[in-house]
């Protein structure tokens, strides 16, 4: 899904003059923090499901992964892997 805007790119005069607007068509909303990412600063984190065993994984932006906000995300069915 595209987004209009970064807004790690947006804090960071130097990834915004690095990346440009190249990655918007393959950015998306942080699913932790709902804001926009582009593709460059989403990174993948993956978890098993408490009940079914099954591993799944999903894009979140890199503030909120190394902040390790994803591991409060549905700790109730998630164990996190990464």
């Amino acid at each position: 899904m595209a987004v209009k805007r970064c807004y790690l790119c947006a804090e960071d005069p130097e990834a915004r003059r690095l990346y440009g607007r190249q990655g918007l068509a393959q950015g998306s909303d942080c699913p932790l923090c709902y804001r926009p990412a582009c593709r460059f600063h989403l990174t993948v984190v993956r978890w098993r499901w408490r009940e079914s065993g099954l591993v799944d994984s999903t894009l979140i932006c890199k503030r909120c992964k190394n902040t390790y906000e994803h591991r409060n995300w549905d700790v109730a069915r998630r164990d996190w892997i990464t």
